[in-house]
């Protein structure tokens, strides 16, 4: 089962688990300065039963909480659907699915937490602090990793490769090189994050860099039908190599400081059609048709929820 079909098999059973669990296993509120889901209690609160009083409070704060995490979480994952199958990085939808679970067992356990005990409370307060680590450390700055994945650049094949070649020309390592440089902006972007929210999660955090980089050829060549996808396939192969090897390069030059993990993913997708080209709007041999994408994220390693 893959990271998507997973997820959504986790959120089809949560959204059964959870329409009942979160607003039917709590009970109403007692108290007249709780509220939770447009129920108010109807108890007055007094100096005998004030601390009881505060304590369910806190917990359906706290249910709060974890509901718009959960639905927060939901929205990040079709964000994520918006982004072409073959370009989305797994590392980031994997840290979603860990989140989803993590929030519904949350939930789950806060429906079957006693607000008026002191361990109850107790409890609740664990929780609530774990939530908010989720919200600030974890789910608020991987809004920024799905921006980055939404963002592909486009390495023109017939500006970077010579026809039938697999060897970068020099405006091709030169379009590289602008797809590289602009990494430093995004740790830039991290850096001044991570300084601002001060946290002490990520302290000394490592950089992790993930690439995926796809390569397209058109439908020309010699030979059967059958000969001459084989050959296009490997010819779009041989391309992203060629790109990913520069973009290695080139980071290699660049000695970037401090720690930085670099993954790169390289498929030659042949013939295929690259996303939001339909082909009743190409030729076979339709320039738009022989190029390379490269989906590049970079962040702090402990986003992904390890």
């Amino acid at each position: 089962m893959t990271f998507r079909n997973k997820f959504l098999y986790f959120l089809a059973l949560a959204f059964i688990v959870s329409s009942c669990a979160t607003n039917n296993s709590l009970r109403k509120p007692i108290f007249n300065t709780t509220t939770y889901n447009g129920k108010t209690g109807e108890k007055e609160v007094t100096k005998i039963n004030k601390n009881r009083a505060a304590r369910e409070k806190d917990l359906y704060l706290a249910m709060e909480k974890a509901d718009a995490a959960k639905r927060i979480v939901e929205q990040q994952q079709v964000e994520m659907n918006t982004i072409d199958s073959t370009e989305r990085v797994d590392e980031i939808e994997m840290a979603l699915i860990k989140i989803y679970e993590r929030t519904e067992i949350i939930i789950e356990e806060l429906n079957a937490t006693s607000p008026y005990s002191i361990n109850g409370h107790k409890r609740t307060l664990e929780l609530a602090k774990e939530l908010n680590n989720l919200l600030q450390n974890y789910i608020e700055p991987l809004k920024k990793m799905i921006a980055s994945n939404k963002e592909v650049r486009k390495i023109g094949g017939d500006i970077s490769f010579d026809a039938g070649s697999a060897d970068l020309s020099k405006s091709g390592k030169k379009e590289i090189s602008k797809l590289v440089s602009s990494l430093q902006k995004d740790r830039t972007m991290w850096d001044d994050y991570l300084e601002d929210h001060n946290s002490n999660i990520f302290n000394d955090s490592i950089y992790r860099l993930m690439i995926i980089v796809n390569g397209y050829a058109d439908e020309q060549g010699q030979g059967v039908e059958d000969e001459r996808k084989n050959k296009n396939t490997a010819l779009s192969e041989k391309r992203a190599q060629a790109v990913a090897d520069e973009i290695m390069k080139q980071l290699n030059l660049q000695k970037a400081e401090g720690d930085l993990i670099i993954d790169i993913e390289i498929n030659g997708r042949g013939e295929t059609l690259p996303p939001n080209i339909e082909k009743s709007q190409t030729k076979k041999n339709s320039p738009e048709r022989r190029i390379s994408r490269v989906s590049m994220v970079l962040g702090p390693k402990i986003l992904l929820y390890n």
